[in-house]
């Protein structure tokens, strides 16, 4: 392998968990930490056998720079980096059948049954990183934080807005006030919402779009706690939230907006959901049985009260008479 270039570019495959998660954060990084990555992830095993100074060589960078990418993928420094490199290469043996199953890349000579295939892995370790990246002590105090804000907001823009629509109906369905926003025009104008003590979750898969940026802003300059749920290791975004969760799902060329990074974002708000019942079960279950009793009842569903009752089914109804 060469000296890397100065095209910033990933290309190859997805050799493991490790270098995936630099493929999916290669857009946060700074230019000569992306010449490294481009390195770690053409090369893996020849850059696992290298000290700190043959990488920077390696990479036309610096030691400094080597130490601030390892410490930008959230390691401690170069060393603890290179160990969990070696620790990839050792365990994967990277056969060449091994990489073709584990990168989800769809290209223009792929069948049916290796698109499915593809999807179906990229989808599943989606759900299976994304739990591993996830930092506890942030996670514990975004439920902290739920738990005692009296107003939840929610923003998500494109395949991310669905993921907060599915948010806020958890939280509702557990007697939380939570109102979401799929566009930021909406979200600006309900800025009054929001105050001191409430918090804003944004939910964005790169950190960087403009109008997510604006809208953290605008309500970060009112004194609202910003939540971020985003793939990003460094971006505006996260600059500028108070507690970042991160995701880890790769969007590729014919993947942009894929099902993997929803999937992965929904991994996140379930996982936090479910934590936020757990610590309030009582309640929370007694904001369920009102749901289900509400749902139920325009369902025709037998639905039991609070008494041990079963309450009888009502006749289907219609709107504006019958059709």
């Amino acid at each position: 392998m060469t000296k890397a270039s100065a095209v910033l570019s990933v290309s190859g495959n997805n050799f493991s968990d490790l270098l995936g998660e630099i493929k999916s954060s290669f857009n946060s990084f700074h230019a000569s930490e992306a010449l490294i990555a481009n390195c770690v992830i053409s090369d893996p095993i020849a850059v696992s056998q290298m000290n700190i100074s043959q990488l920077a060589d390696f990479s036309t960078t610096s030691v400094a720079s080597v130490v601030r990418f390892s410490k930008a993928i959230g390691y401690k420094g170069y060393p603890e980096f290179r160990m969990a490199l070696v620790g990839e290469v050792s365990r994967l043996g990277l056969s060449v059948s091994l990489v073709s199953e584990l990168d989800s890349g769809i290209t223009t000579e792929d069948s049916i049954e290796e698109i499915i295939r593809k999807i179906a892995l990229a989808d599943s370790r989606a759900i299976q990183t994304t739990a591993e990246r996830l930092d506890v002590i942030s996670f514990k105090n975004v439920v902290d934080t739920w738990d005692k804000a009296p107003t939840i907001g929610i923003f998500g823009l494109a395949s991310s807005g669905y993921v907060a629509m599915d948010l806020q109906l958890k939280l509702n369905r557990q007697g939380k006030n939570a109102v979401a926003w799929r566009d930021a025009h909406t979200a600006l104008t309900s800025v009054s919402l929001l105050n001191a003590g409430d918090c804003l979750v944004a939910i964005s898969h790169s950190g960087t779009t403009l109008d997510v940026v604006e809208v953290i802003g605008e309500f970060k300059s009112r004194g609202v706690k910003i939540i971020l749920i985003t793939n990003a290791i460094r971006s505006t975004a996260t600059a500028l939230a108070d507690i970042v969760l991160h995701t880890s799902a790769r969007e590729t060329t014919f993947r942009s907006g894929a099902t993997s990074s929803r999937i992965a974002q929904l991994t996140v708000v379930d996982c936090l959901c479910v934590a936020l019942a757990q610590r309030n079960w009582s309640d929370t279950k007694s904001a369920l049985d009102q749901s289900r009793s509400a749902v139920g009842s325009r369902s025709g569903k037998k639905i039991e009260n609070n008494k041990g009752v079963f309450l009888s089914p009502t006749k289907s109804r219609t709107r504006g008479g019958n059709k």
